[in-house]
């Protein structure tokens, strides 16, 4: 009995001990904000996208140019994409900058769209040292605009690299986390100064 007790253990574990996998997500403090007056401006999120090799929920690192690997039993809880997109939304919505701000999952429209493209979400192993890198493209079209190729109101590459301060998988949260912080400012930023400084017409009506 006792042999047949562990051949059925072995059968359901497949003769390996069992680990947790460690989900994580970026998190930082909410950001504050210095510009004074609030736009009477509807704001879309579509989407965002990212390049194959990093679209998994898998904390992707690299030790050279052509190689790429992955922590065994820690993972990001969603999609980096979607993570991503998904802070700037929040942080975007906590500003109270905008009028609306709506993510692609709701269905109301806004009169502004973002876009995203994830490019790069690694970490970055070399002689240097450990950085997380994060790099994206953003553009922002206004939708009342008829001609599509005059849409587009900017579309920029973002970049920014943080050390590791503890060589870990939630060392590279943490340092991620710094990244991603230092990013949503600079875009929503920018978004703000965008539609702020076109045309009177390019914001909503109150």
């Amino acid at each position: 009995m006792v042999f047949f007790s562990l051949l059925l253990a072995g059968c359901f574990t497949g003769g390996k001990p069992q680990y947790n996998i460690e989900s994580y997500i970026l998190n930082y403090p909410a950001l504050s904000w210095n510009q004074p007056v609030k736009l009477e401006a509807s704001i879309k999120f579509n989407r965002f996208s990212i390049a194959a090799a990093y679209n998994s929920p898998r904390m992707i690192f690299r030790n050279d140019d052509y190689k790429i690997d992955s922590f065994n039993y820690s993972r990001w809880a969603v999609n980096p994409a979607d993570m991503i997109a998904d802070r700037i939304l929040d942080d975007m919505t906590g500003s109270g900058l905008f009028q609306t701000v709506f993510s692609y999952q709701e269905v109301q429209e806004g009169r502004f769209i973002v876009s995203g493209g994830i490019e790069e979400f690694l970490l970055s192993i070399n002689k240097s040292g450990k950085t997380a890198i994060i790099r994206m493209t953003i553009a922002l079209q206004d939708s009342r605009v008829n001609r599509a190729g005059k849409r587009t109101i900017f579309q920029k590459k973002y970049v920014r690299t943080e050390p590791l301060q503890e060589s870990s998988p939630q060392g590279y949260c943490d340092a991620a986390s710094r990244a991603m912080q230092h990013l949503s400012r600079e875009i929503i930023n920018d978004i703000y100064a965008a539609i702020k400084n076109a045309s009177p017409s390019a914001a909503d009506s109150p």
